[in-house]
C-alpha cells in the first residue's frame, strides 16, 4: 500500500501568521503518527518555514517513523539538516516556496544544477555518504528524471500541481498521464517515486493508483480537514482513502 507522509508547513505558516504559539506543528507531528501516518515531512528553507530553529531537533527524536526534510542545496541549510539527520532530504531549488502551487520553481537547469549554477552532485554524495536518502523534486517530465538518475539520487518527488489544477477532464487525463509514465521511468531506472504539491482525497486515489509510486506528500488537504474534524481524524481519513483505492497489480 502506498505510504502517506503528513506535511506540517501549512500549520507552522498558521502559527506564524497569527503570531501565536499555536497551532503547535511539533505536536502536529506526534497525532499524524497516532492517526496512522508512515511519515513526517517539513521544509528548512532559508526564509523560514515557521519552525523554531529549536524545534527541528525536537522533531527529529519524536518522529519515529520516517522525517523527511524539504530544502534546497544551500549552504546555510546544509549543515543544519546534516546535523539533524533526517531519514530523507527532498531537494528543491533554492528560491523554492513551499506555499502555493505555483511552478515558478521549475528554473532552467535544475534538477543538473541548482539556481546558483551549482552541481547537485557533490551535495548529493555529502547526504548519501551518512546514510541519509536524497530525493529531488521534479516536473513531471522524463528528461528531468534521467538528470537525476545520473545524480544517483535515490528517489525522485514528483510535482501533481498541473494534474490538480486542471481545467477540464481532458487536461487532467493527460495530466495523469504525464505522472505514470514519468514514474514508470523514475522506476526503470532503479529510483523510487513519490508525489505531492495538490494532493487531495479527491485526487489521492488516482495518484495512489499509480503502480510506481511509493510515497504521497499531503498538506494543505490536511491542514483543511483538520480544522473541521481535528488533525488525527483528517489523517485517518487519508489513510482510508488508500485503503480503498483500486488495487495495483500486485496487491
Amino acid at each position: 500500500m502506498v505510504k502517506l507522509s503528513v506535511c506540517l508547513d501549512l500549520i507552522a505558516a498558521i502559527r506564524r501568521m497569527g503570531g501565536r504559539i499555536d497551532p503547535d506543528p511539533v505536536a502536529a507531528a506526534v497525532l499524524a503518527q497516532v492517526g496512522g501516518a508512515d511519515g513526517v515531512t517539513v521544509s528548512w528553507l532559508p526564509e523560514g518555514t515557521g519552525l523554531q530553529p529549536d524545534e527541528f531537533p525536537l522533531l527529529r527524536r519524536l518522529v519515529q517513523t520516517h522525517l523527511t526534510l524539504i530544502m534546497p542545496p544551500a549552504d546555510e541549510v546544509v549543515q543544519g539538516a546534516l546535523t539533524l539527520r533526517p531519514d530523507m532530504v527532498t531537494f528543491v531549488p533554492t528560491g523554492y516556496q513551499s506555499a502555493g502551487l505555483g511552478s515558478d520553481w521549475a528554473n532552467v537547469g535544475w534538477p543538473e544544477t541548482d539556481t546558483s549554477g551549482r552541481s547537485l552532485d557533490p551535495i548529493v554524495q555529502v547526504f548519501q555518504d551518512r546514510n541519509i536518502l536524497v530525493n529531488v523534486l521534479v516536473s513531471p517530465s522524463a528528461t528531468d528524471v534521467r538528470a537525476c538518475s545520473k545524480l544517483n539520487v535515490d528517489s525522485v518527488h514528483l510535482d501533481a500541481s498541473r494534474f490538480a489544477t486542471a481545467a477540464n477532464a481532458g487536461d487532467e487525463q493527460q495530466a495523469l498521464n504525464e505522472l505514470a509514465s514519468t514514474a514508470k521511468v523514475a522506476a526503470r531506472l532503479n529510483m523510487g517515486v513519490s508525489i505531492g504539491r495538490g494532493v487531495t482525497p479527491q485526487n489521492l486515489p488516482d495518484l495512489a493508483g499509480i503502480w510506481e509510486v511509493e510515497e504521497v506528500v499531503v498538506g494543505h488537504a490536511v491542514a483543511a480537514r483538520a480544522m473541521a474534524v481535528g488533525l488525527e481524524r483528517a489523517v485517518r481519513d487519508l489513510v482510508d482513502v488508500i485503503r480503498h483505492a483500486p488495487n495495483r497489480p500486485g496487491e
